[in-house]
């Protein structure tokens, strides 16, 4: 519920319709998961977890490098527009901030801070 409410407090009352249990056995077994497919959809079996949220779990439960899809780090990193998300556009910025981050010899986590922090500063409205 944490990492939910901190992505956006919109999705607190359908996050909350999760049962415990429930809520643990999707996350252990897409956290466990070699696969990339898998780990983001099985989160998104979540009530309240879209393409957002469930990249913000990866982003801080999952020992691989994953970034937070986030519409300020996506016009930060060239998409004017926030597109349609889907698993094809996930693994694709996924894989880009993953050059990114081992090009310039940082943390994912600073990259995705970076990239937001570039939109507060310069993006318009």
């Amino acid at each position: 519920m944490r990492i939910a409410e901190w992505k956006t407090v919109r999705s607190r009352a359908r996050c909350r319709k999760n049962e415990a249990e429930y809520v643990k056995e999707v996350t252990r077994a897409a956290l466990s998961s070699k696969n990339e497919r898998f780990k983001v959809q099985a989160l998104r079996l979540l009530d309240g977890v879209e393409w957002p949220t469930a990249s913000v779990i990866l982003h801080f439960c999952d020992r691989g490098r994953y970034p937070i899809l986030d519409v300020r780090a996506l016009w930060s990193a060239g998409l004017d527009a926030t597109p349609l998300y889907g698993f094809p556009l996930w693994m694709e910025y996924t894989n880009f901030l993953r050059g990114v981050s081992a090009d310039a010899g940082v943390t994912m986590r600073t990259v995705d801070k970076a990239l937001w922090q570039y939109s507060k500063v310069n993006q318009k409205g």
